[in-house]
C-alpha cells in the first residue's frame, strides 16, 4: 500500500520536528526547572545585577535558560549546575536549624566567602555569607572531584553585591 503524495509531504515536518526535539533533549537542550527565590528591593536589584555579569560559560559549560523565569536562578551545562540569588542563610550557619554546624567549611575564593556542604545526591552546594544578596551554586554528583567554579564566579558576585562588613561569619 502506498501513501498519497500530499499525505507524505504532511508527515515530513511532523517527524523532523519530532526528531529536533528528542535531540535536543539527549543534548541537555532546554531549559532547567530552579526554584526561584523571591525577592524585593535592593536584593532584587543586586539579584539582577548579577545575572547581568554572569559569565555565558562556566568551566566550558554553557549558560541554560531556566524555568520559571527569573533574574534570580541561572544554569550552566547538563546535568546543571545551577545558581540562585536571594536565599536565606544557609541551614549549617543557622543556630536554629538542624543542620548547623560550628564546624562548617567556610572558605574564600576571588574575595567571597562561600560555605560549602555536601548535597544527599552527592554533590555541592556553596552559599555564600558576606553578601546582601546570598548566593547559592549547586553542583551536581557528577562535578564531584573536579575543580569548583566559585572562584570563576567571585567577580561577578562582588560587582553585583560587595561584602557586607558587619556579617557574623568570617573567612578561613
Amino acid at each position: 500500500m502506498t501513501q498519497n503524495p500530499p499525505i507524505r509531504r504532511a508527515l515530513l515536518p511532523a517527524t523532523a520536528l519530532l526528531a529536533a526535539l528528542a535531540l535536543a533533549g539527549c543534548s541537555g537542550g532546554g531549559s532547567v526547572r530552579v526554584a526561584a527565590p523571591v525577592t524585593t528591593g535592593s536584593t532584587a536589584e543586586q539579584c539582577a545585577a548579577l545575572k547581568a555579569a554572569l559569565p555565558a560559560t562556566l568551566q566550558g559549560r554553557k549558560l541554560r535558560d531556566t524555568t520559571p523565569e527569573s533574574a534570580n536562578t541561572a544554569a550552566w551545562g547538563n546535568p546543571a549546575i545551577t545558581l540562585r540569588c536571594g536565599v536565606g542563610t544557609a541551614a549549617v550557619l543557622d543556630p536554629h536549624s538542624p543542620a548547623y554546624d560550628l564546624n562548617a567549611d567556610i572558605e574564600e575564593s576571588g574575595g567571597v566567602c562561600w560555605v560549602s556542604e555536601q548535597t544527599a545526591g552527592g554533590g555541592f552546594r556553596f552559599t555564600t555569607v558576606r553578601q546582601q544578596a546570598t548566593v547559592e551554586l549547586t553542583l551536581p554528583a557528577a562535578y564531584a572531584g573536579g575543580q569548583s567554579p566559585v572562584g570563576l564566579l567571585a567577580g561577578a558576585v562582588l560587582k553585583a553585591d560587595p561584602v557586607v562588613r558587619d556579617r557574623p561569619f568570617a573567612c578561613v
